[in-house]
């Protein structure tokens, strides 16, 4: 991997006194349908925080990747934006994400019980990598989007990580797992395993990746690198997974990313 990626932010949100109340980095509030997962065309208020510690090969937010460019806002900044929104139409949930926005916990202790008291389920689109910082936000969290991360998506097994975080999220949760034409059977077969050994097993979707370049590649200046293209697997290989999981998991879904699809953000 380059060297001249955005570096991991470690400092979530700025520091809380009386005079200055506690702020995060917000890179978008916007109203859009659910494009992912078991609550495809669910209509939801998309709170995007700015952050991630990874670097996934297809990574469709690059933008939220570090903090630099995006405004600092408090709880109330970000609450009056989804009141806004809520009176233009209505919508079912508040999807926080990201970026990774567990980083940006101390934030979201705030944010998410304020959320629920104006009637809103709170959906969290997560990494499920940071067990630790999540466990305070378990009582707050109504959905839990986890998106498991091969090793061929990022260069590295968490599957520890994985696997505490899901316990904590209990029956709250449902798997993502984005599928390239990188994706191999060891490690897709690891993460059927882990989720088999959770109780419940939370349901799984198989997400075929939109075809897109190397997040690398898009990190670099133009011509800089050669453009690796992230596809999906082959349309038989993306039924033998599916096939796989299904016996050993009570529901096993294969959802494509729709937002390319409708054209929305």
């Amino acid at each position: 991997m380059t060297t001249d990626l955005p570096p991991p932010s470690h400092e979530p949100v700025l520091a809380e006194s009386p005079a200055f109340p506690l702020r995060g980095r917000v890179t978008e509030i916007f109203s859009s349908l659910q494009g992912e997962g078991l609550y495809v065309g669910q209509r939801q208020i998309f709170v995007r925080l700015s952050g991630c510690p990874w670097r996934c090969r297809y990574c469709d937010t690059p933008g939220s990747l570090a903090h630099e460019g995006h405004p600092a806002l408090t709880v109330d900044d970000v609450l009056q934006k989804i009141k806004d929104l809520q009176a233009v139409r209505s919508h079912s949930a508040v999807s926080v994400t990201g970026g990774e926005p567990l980083l940006q916990s101390d934030f979201l202790v705030d944010l998410l019980p304020a959320v629920q008291a104006l009637g809103l389920r709170t959906y969290l689109e997560t990494s499920a990598t940071h067990p630790d910082r999540f466990r305070p936000l378990v009582p707050f969290c109504d959905v839990v989007a986890a998106d498991i991360k091969l090793p061929s998506a990022i260069g590295r097994p968490l599957w520890a990580e994985h696997e505490e975080f899901l316990r904590l999220a209990g029956d709250k949760a449902f798997v993502k797992i984005v599928l390239t034409d990188q994706t191999t059977d060891d490690e897709f077969e690891t993460a059927v395993h882990l989720l088999s050994r959770l109780t419940p097993p939370p349901p799984l979707v198989l997400q075929p990746v939109t075809p897109v370049a190397d997040l690398e590649s898009r990190l670099q200046e133009a011509g800089t690198v050669a453009a690796a293209r992230i596809v999906p697997p082959a349309p038989a290989r993306l039924v033998g997974f599916w096939e796989w999981a299904r016996p050993r998991l009570p529901t096993v879904k294969l959802v494509s990313q729709m937002h390319p699809l409708w054209g929305l953000p």
